[in-house]
This record gives C-alpha cells, structure tokens and sequence, in this order.
C-alpha cells in the first residue's frame, strides 16, 4: 500500500508542476487559433488527479475524524484535514463546471463563456497547484511512513 500511495502522490505533484509551467508557458505561446492544445491534454490527467485527490482527502477526513472522536478538541490534524478536503471539493466543482462548460460551449451565452475563462485563471493556479500539490506530498509521506512498516 505504501508503494501505491508513494506513487500517487509523485504523480499528484508532477501534474500540479505541469499545471503551474503550463500556466505561466501558455501566455508565450502564441494562441491566435483559440485551442490552447496544451490544456486539451494537461486537463484529462489533471481530472482524474482532482477526482483521486477528492477521494483521498475525505478518507483522511474521515480517518482524523475516527482516531480524535467527535467531540475531541480542534487539533491541527483535525482542521488540515477538513481544509483539504474543501478545497477539493470546491476544485471539482469548478474545474469540472469550467472544463464540460469548455467543452460543450454552445449551451451558454457568450458572456458566461467569458465568466468561465476567467474562471480558469483562479482555477489553475490557485486551487489546482496547492490542492494537487500538498495532497502529492503528503500521500508521499504517508506511503514512505507506511512502506517503512513492511
């Protein structure tokens, strides 16, 4: 188990890493057909990572919430659980309401159209990079932790 979730977590950082050069590489790139083709292929891995990160975060939720009971006191574990738990929910609420909403444009009006293209420049690198990021990392903690145990 610690060598799946050792690998998990070092491809949750390298997408997180892709996303973030890919952010700042996309305003070189000269976009004057509008495809942006890198994004078409970073945002297949980056959705399965989001999905993965959503599961991984609750269990650990639900794991803190188990070992502290519920009516133990706020501790530092207890709250870092519950933020990484929201921030992937309100990741994948939003990059999967920007990416189908990207990839079906002819449903909306241009100017919510316009509202989701800004909605990327939160998405990417404010949520996506942390969230994938500090999720990586400490799968690949928990799995070095675990793997030592074997």
């Amino acid at each position: 188990m610690g060598i799946l979730m050792r690998g998990v977590g070092a491809v949750f950082v390298v997408v997180a890493f892709l996303v973030a050069v890919n952010w700042v590489a996309s305003s070189l790139i000269d976009n004057s057909s509008g495809a942006y083709p890198t994004w078409r292929i970073l945002n297949w891995p980056t959705a399965a990572c989001i999905i993965v990160a959503l599961v991984a975060n609750y269990w650990r939720k639900h794991r803190v919430a188990t070992m502290e009971g519920a009516d133990g006191p706020v501790t530092r574990r207890y709250l870092e659980a519950n933020v990484a738990l929201y921030a992937s929910l309100l990741l994948f609420l939003w990059f999967f309401w920007n990416w189908l909403a990207a990839k079906f444009p002819y449903n909306e009006p241009e100017e919510v159209r316009r509202i989701h293209l800004m909605m990327w420049a939160f998405i990417s690198p404010v949520l996506t990079v942390p969230v994938l990021g500090t999720t990586g990392f400490r799968l690949w903690r928990e799995g070095k932790s675990a793997g030592d145990g074997e």
